[in-house]
């Protein structure tokens, strides 16, 4: 009889994580489909100068495949990425006005952790889900009205273990 109780118990408790993790990843998608990362005061289309504003001068800004992002701000752990094309227009660079076209947390920043399982079961099939050997990772990808939304793994593992969660201007 112990045990049954033990049991119900821990299936309450599971049940409980896995709506709460629902719930907190149909508020990651609400956030984004607004253009915004959830818990960032900083939307995509702001300018390079506000996230400084906010968050602090970036210990770095570098590039990846021509998108200069910054990173390394004193007071989050988000990568923000900007429309200005490193590949013609130098490395390193950012003006004060450069536009962030997406913002890239880990999930921890989120309060979260999910599984691509856990985010299928929130927000449906993924427009979008692949592993890409050349880019090292898995990706979901939910195709929004004005960005998308990308669940990261890092990991090929089972279960598949979402590193980074992305909001990308369309």
């Amino acid at each position: 009889m112990w045990v049954l109780i033990g049991c119900n118990a821990q299936n309450d408790s599971r049940e409980h994580n896995d709506k709460s993790n629902s719930q907190s990843i149909v508020a990651i998608k609400e956030a984004a489909i607004k253009g915004q990362m959830k818990g960032m005061e900083v939307p995509l289309k702001s300018t390079y100068s506000k996230v400084v504003e906010v968050y602090g001068e970036p210990k770095e800004i570098s590039n990846e495949e021509c998108w200069t992002y910054s990173h390394d701000h004193p007071k989050t752990k988000a990568n923000f990425y900007f429309n200005y094309d490193s590949c013609a227009n130098g490395l390193n660079v950012l003006k004060p006005e450069a536009i962030v076209n997406k913002i890239s947390v880990p999930v921890e920043s989120l309060d979260i952790q999910m599984t691509a399982e856990d985010v299928k079961l929130a927000l449906g099939k993924p427009n979008k889900e692949f592993w890409d050997e050349a880019y090292d990772g898995y990706y979901l990808i939910y195709e929004l009205d004005q960005s998308q939304l990308v669940f990261f793994a890092k990991e090929n593992t089972d279960p598949i273990n979402i590193s980074r969660v992305q909001v990308i201007t369309s």
